[in-house]
């Protein structure tokens, strides 16, 4: 069943800018790495997959994203922090799976998964 509120585009767009952030603490790699500590990796990385994955909670969404990142999110969105984790138990996926697809169009056809 979908959720009862629409995802704002903007968040679609703002979490593509973020997943491909270089920065230390942000960006795919840091996102797959906290996935990694917390023990949730093979979890999140069958996100890049799935034509359709399930929502998560909001207790994956805040061990993935950290509490300054998301305030952050909700700021620029003018959202509440809880409106916006609830819309992240969708959007996060999504937006994982395309920018896993992003990734995979870089690599040579012998390299993609």
């Amino acid at each position: 069943m979908p959720p009862a509120f629409q995802i704002n585009a903007d968040l679609s767009v703002l979490l593509a800018d973020y997943l491909g952030d270089g920065e230390q603490d942000r960006g795919y790699a840091a996102l797959m790495r906290r996935a990694a500590d917390h023990g949730i990796y093979d979890r999140v990385a069958r996100w890049r997959t799935s034509p359709n994955p399930d929502a998560t909670t909001v207790a994956v969404v805040r061990t993935l994203l950290p509490a300054t990142d998301r305030m952050h999110m909700a700021d620029i969105l003018a959202l509440s922090v809880d409106s916006l984790e609830q819309q992240l138990t969708v959007a996060l996926l999504k937006a994982v799976r395309e920018h896993a697809r992003t990734l995979s169009c870089r690599l040579p056809r012998w390299h993609r998964v």
